[in-house]
């Protein structure tokens, strides 16, 4: 009851609605109830019989009588589907508002809850629960709930007025009602498991089909379709099972409701029978008691239809509620400090880090004792084999995750202490796998300030190195990128986020390899875009290729959640320890980038390379290849004449 409760408190705001609808409902049954008395009224009229129903006075002819119950039959029909438009519409706008309100609280507090909570969800399980658990709920709130009070008036004004026609009759035909409930109860105990198994597993499917088709590109490239085929198989087999329990309760229990309408009818017409032969009762008494048992079958068989909707509503309500009452773990403090501007001071001290994906699974140490110092207009690169705790130490600053001990401070103020909201403005991220929305490139350009003007996009657009690509398309910043930006190249998709940063002027900016994969010329192109972004701010750079950031003012190196060595990089590389070795490595297989002067040093005297018109890089990529063919011919020409020297 306190998950139905809940979902009725949903209601409130439209009370006065609510009412209006009720009350509707209530006349429309009451309505209902008047025409089984007029019928038997009339049939006894016709046969000449005593009016048990007195609605006539007793000096009006037969003919009038008959007349005039066919106008208030007619009258009341027409009344009552007025009245039954006005209560249907209403209970389906109330059923809608409240779906509308539950979804968007479920949406807004999942904005709300940290990374964590979807490390262990599935995405597909979430959408099942916004989408079809809520639409369910819609069905109990908007249809049931009306269901229930007709139920309850028809139930009391039948009985009521069989007790009044003939109290011996609604005697015999009360005997099996006990027995209905009985069955009803009994039905809508066993039948909410079984919803919830349904839930469970109509997720599970969902969430498969999420993760496959947002996949579809690793899928294909394996040829792994039967495989993925063979899985949605088995979830799919998995729903239809737990709907097939479903269907065998209601093939129980349905009959039963029906076996109790026969029941009662039989005993009217039994016993109701043999009062007509005796002259207790008319014939038009009979038929009217005949009618409102009729009338019972109805919502006798609603009942199990309303059990069903309501399982389903307490099945899906525990689910959503269970996401709305999960408090987020991180989230502005009472008494947060509100500094004003920042400059961007970012310092770790002692910091350690557990990371736990399941309740039921082992916490695992990420980062241990991580103490450092990141200057503004400063260059901090983070190094280190995969799975180190660099993208971890990254998600630190802004609260995507707090640590578990030590402190995080920006400009002095721990960052638990800061409003979140503030905290996040000042951090810019430019990460690997660049994420754009299904909008305009400029909506996506001006995502973290969208009351921007268009100069201030396109001026964030051109120091990205941006908006000449931008106006090659058709129509220029208006152009929808598609879902996930697949219109665009990785360069360009990396370029507009670069903008994207840009924007919002953050004090912190989190580079997260953003060079990693693209080719070189692009890579070259983003570079020099960083070059400007990274001007006056605290930067961090997370890199796997050491090249990248070997002009950084201080390289942290982690291993295992440690660090194990930090400094410059020439400090490093004369240390000649893990760094060395590392470096040794990679420039065994690619020499030194020499693209990259400059990046990250606060010296006047550094000038960074400008980019290469695209004709002078054409060029020089034309006479590169056109000397490598040249070489390989010579080559070949040496070969050959070596050959027929030997005689071979």
């Amino acid at each position: 009851m306190k998950i139905l409760l809940r979902i009725l408190r949903y209601m409130r705001p439209y009370w006065r609605l609510a009412v209006l609808v009720y009350t509707c409902l209530i006349v429309a049954t009451l309505l209902t109830l008047v025409s089984p008395w007029l019928i038997g009224s009339a049939i006894d009229t016709a046969l000449g019989e005593g009016n048990d129903f007195a609605l006539f006075p007793n000096e009006w002819s037969s003919k009038q009588m008959l007349t005039t119950t066919a106008i208030l039959i007619v009258a009341i029909s027409l009344a009552r589907g007025l009245v039954n438009f006005g209560q249907r519409y209403g209970t389906q706008w109330l059923g809608r508002k409240i779906a509308y309100d539950l979804r968007m609280d479920l949406f807004t507090h999942l904005q709300r809850l940290p990374f964590a909570f979807y490390d262990h969800t599935r995405i597909g399980q979430l959408m099942s629960r916004a989408i079809g658990d809520v639409d369910e709920i819609r069905f109990f709130a908007g249809i049931v709930v009306g269901d229930i009070i007709n139920l309850i008036v028809l139930l009391v004004g039948i009985y009521g007025i069989m007790f009044t026609i003939s109290a011996k009759l609604t005697w015999i035909v009360l005997a099996p009602l006990p027995v209905l409930f009985i069955i009803a109860f009994m039905f809508g105990v066993r039948i909410e498991p079984f919803f919830g198994e349904v839930r469970s597993k109509r997720g599970a499917m969902y969430a498969r089909i999420q993760e496959n088709l947002s996949q579809i590109v690793v899928v294909k490239a394996f040829a792994r379709e039967a495989y993925a085929r063979d899985k949605f198989h088995d979830d799919n087999t998995d729903v239809l099972n737990a709907w097939m329990k479903l269907a065998n309760l209601f093939t129980l229990s349905l009959p039963a409701v029906w076996f109790y309408i026969g029941i009662v009818t039989f005993l009217l017409l039994f016993f109701g029978g043999r009062q007509v032969i005796d002259g207790d009762i008319t014939v038009g008494t009979l038929v009217s008691l005949s009618a409102y048992v009729g009338l019972l079958a109805l919502p006798t068989h609603r009942m199990a239809f309303m059990i069903d909707v309501t399982a389903r509503a307490l099945a899906n309500g525990k689910r959503i509620f269970a996401i709305i009452d999960t408090t987020p773990e991180i989230k502005t403090p009472l008494g947060a400090v509100n500094p004003g501007t920042l400059t961007g001071r970012v310092v770790f001290d002692d910091v350690s880090f557990v990371y736990n994906a399941r309740e039921d699974e082992p916490e695992v140490e990420v980062l241990r004792n991580i103490s450092f110092e990141a200057q503004p207009g400063t260059v901090t690169a983070i190094v280190g084999t995969t799975g180190s705790g660099k993208t971890t130490l990254i998600d630190l600053i802004p609260r995507f995750y707090d640590v578990s001990n030590g402190r995080i401070l920006v400009d002095g103020y721990d960052v638990r202490d800061l409003p979140l909201k503030l905290l996040r403005a000042q951090v810019g991220y430019v990460m690997q796998n660049t994420f754009l929305f299904n909008a305009t490139i400029h909506e996506n350009i001006a995502f973290g300030r969208p009351d921007t003007s268009r100069e201030e996009v396109e001026a964030a657009a051109k120091a990205a190195r941006a908006h000449h690509f931008i106006l090659e398309f058709p129509d220029g910043y208006e152009t929808l990128v598609g879902e996930r930006g697949v219109t665009l190249s990785g360069g360009q998709r990396q370029r507009i986020a670069i903008a994207r940063a840009l924007l919002v002027d953050p004090r912190i900016l989190i580079l997260d390899d953003a060079t990693a994969s693209v080719d070189s010329r692009t890579e070259y192109e983003i570079r020099a875009a960083l070059q400007h972004l990274m001007q006056g701010r605290t930067t961090l750079i997370v890199a796997q290729r050491l090249s990248t950031v070997m002009h950084a003012d201080q390289i942290i190196m982690l291993e295992d959640g440690r660090i194990v060595e930090q400094g410059t990089h020439d400090e490093l590389v004369r240390l000649d320890g893990r760094y060395a070795h590392l470096w040794r490595l990679q420039t065994d297989q690619e020499p030194p980038d020499e693209d990259i002067r400059g990046i990250g040093r606060s010296d006047d005297d550094v000038i960074p390379p400008a980019p290469l018109p695209p004709e002078v890089e054409d060029r020089r990529t034309k006479e590169r290849v056109t000397a490598e063919f040249a070489a390989v011919a010579a080559k070949q020409d040496s070969r050959r004449d070596s050959r027929k020297e030997d005689g071979s």
